[in-house]
């Protein structure tokens, strides 16, 4: 891989499939719009080239306010063509976060959408933005540029040859942790390409075959599991604009996909779905999964749907899933998996030291920064100094423990671990058993502050529609389930949780 970079990666896959089918792209209204790789490469072009006549700079972030579609792809493409970076946000942000985010990083153009237009336009000198670029359409707005209009005034190749390496920047994607402005995981060319090559291998994908996704386009899932894989392949991305449950299993058939990747709210909610006689007549060959689901949610999703959920560890600092477990034979339910080729697993104790096997610590993952692992955070020196022991060791903040044949077991993300009473309780865990209830449809715990006992658990509870639940019925259900101290001393029925863009329950505003 040495010294690949996107750009290379991109034009080489062009080069060798110039007219295999690179993307379908499924709108909300199930409409389809089809690309070549070919095609697909005009428009990279085009826009690069309409980035170039507007002073784009090498190393220079772009942002990138958009939800899944088409001009996603295509400016993340041709950004990387010029050597400048791609800064997506997520697609929900309003004025206040995009703004704290822009400011912090300084970046002065954007790329967005009809919907996030007006926003941009009205705090534009706030902002701090000298370029407003809309995605499709025709802005009502002066001083706005028409990306469509624009492009088609560009020839179909690149009118400058900069040099790109592959440990330069080619994307920074924001954290969405507890800290007040997002933290920027750079990734390099080397980073982006390695990612693809990885999860070819780790899937056995082959050129050709088809990838189905959901995902965010600014979130990691997306970019190294899905578009990465396709390109170094010389696949196809089925890219489906926003997710549906209702439809979801449908376009898995109907686009006869050969791979997709889930979280946990995603199974569970196709689950729901009534049962329908086609839904076995599928091409899928495994189901990236992340995320917590209950023995029983995975073995009746496995069962219902004939197909195998590879169960993963990996965030946004690792690039990729740095455990997986194998295509075939054991998976040790729930682990994630054991390390991958070129990551080691270690378990920090608190003082720093190893952990043994079956004790619960913090998850560090060895590799290479800028290689296989993200280099640090953009702008943030202290942060990436915090991310890095030894220059080697990513300490992830998460829990888990190996046991004796290193076989890694996820127990948590940050904060997701509540002392009581001197005991250590996973908060995915006791989650796990509440789902795996017939009544309850999704569950979310947390530890609140208790003079005796340090923490006590509190469970948020989703009942599903039409059941009838009780406190005391789901506390007994968890007394039959769980050791004594992970049991849940209150329990909170919601009508709906708020949630990331990745389906995750929004814990810190559950109290």
């Amino acid at each position: 891989m040495g010294s690949r970079t996107l750009r290379s990666q991109w034009d080489e896959t062009v080069r060798y499939y110039p007219d295999s089918l690179f993307l379908e792209f499924i709108s909300t209204q199930d409409q389809v719009t089809r690309y070549t790789y070919a095609q697909f490469d005009r428009l990279v072009k085009r826009a690069a080239n309409f980035f170039l006549s507007l002073g784009v700079e090498k190393g220079e972030l772009v942002a990138l306010h958009m939800h899944n579609s088409p001009e996603y792809i295509v400016c993340w493409l041709a950004l990387a063509q010029i050597g400048a970076v791609s800064a997506p946000l997520n697609e929900y942000y309003r004025v206040g976060e995009s703004g704290e985010i822009l400011r912090w990083n300084g970046i002065r153009r954007i790329v967005t959408e009809p919907r996030a237009e007006s926003m941009y336009v009205q705090h534009r000198d706030e902002l701090e933005l000298d370029t407003i670029i809309l995605s499709r359409g025709v802005s009502a707005y002066p001083n706005v540029y028409n990306l469509e209009q624009e492009m088609a005034y560009q020839p179909d190749t690149l009118l400058q040859d900069r040099p790109v390496a592959s440990d330069d920047m080619a994307v920074v994607l924001f954290t969405s942790g507890t800290t007040r402005f997002p933290k920027g995981a750079i990734y390099t060319h080397c980073n982006v390409v390695y990612g693809g090559i990885f999860h070819v291998q780790q899937l056995s994908m082959r050129a050709g075959e088809r990838f189905l996704s959901a995902m965010p386009c600014y979130h990691m899932d997306f970019q190294e599991m899905a578009v990465m894989p396709v390109i170094c392949a010389g696949g196809t991305l089925i890219m489906v604009e926003h997710y549906s449950a209702s439809r979801f299993w449908r376009q898995i058939c109907q686009y006869r996909a050969n791979y997709t990747d889930t979280m946990s709210v995603m199974n569970r909610t196709i689950l729901l779905q009534p049962v329908q006689p086609w839904e076995k007549d599928h091409c899928l060959k495994q189901i990236y999964f992340s995320m917590g689901l209950s023995e029983e949610e995975k073995e009746a999703f496995e069962s219902r749907f004939r197909v195998r959920l590879l169960n993963t560890y990996g965030m946004t600092e690792t690039v990729t899933a740095v455990t997986c477990v194998p295509l075939t034979g054991e998976q040790r339910w729930p682990s994630v998996g054991r390390p991958a080729l070129s990551y080691e697993i270690k378990i920090r104790r608190e003082d720093g030291s190893e952990a043994a096997p079956g004790e619960v610590g913090e998850i560090c993952i060895g590799g290479v920064p800028g290689r296989t692992l993200c280099p640090g955070y953009y702008r943030n020196e202290k942060a990436t100094r915090n991310l890095y022991e030894d220059g080697k060791w990513l300490r992830s903040g998460d829990k888990g423990y190996l046991d004796e044949d290193g076989w890694l077991f996820f127990l948590g993300r940050d904060g997701d671990m509540i002392k009581r009473s001197g005991e250590n309780v996973s908060a995915l865990e006791v989650e796990c058993i509440l789902t795996s209830h017939p009544d309850i449809a999704d569950a979310a715990v947390i530890g609140v502050p208790d003079p005796l006992r340090d923490y006590k658990i509190k469970a948020f509870v989703l009942p599903r529609e039409g059941a009838c639940l009780t406190e005391e019925a789901v506390i007994d259900y968890c007394v039959g389930h769980l050791a004594k101290f992970k049991v849940p001393s209150q329990v909170a029925f919601v009508r709906s949780f708020e949630r990331t863009s990745t389906g995750k329950i929004k814990k810190n505003l559950l109290h």
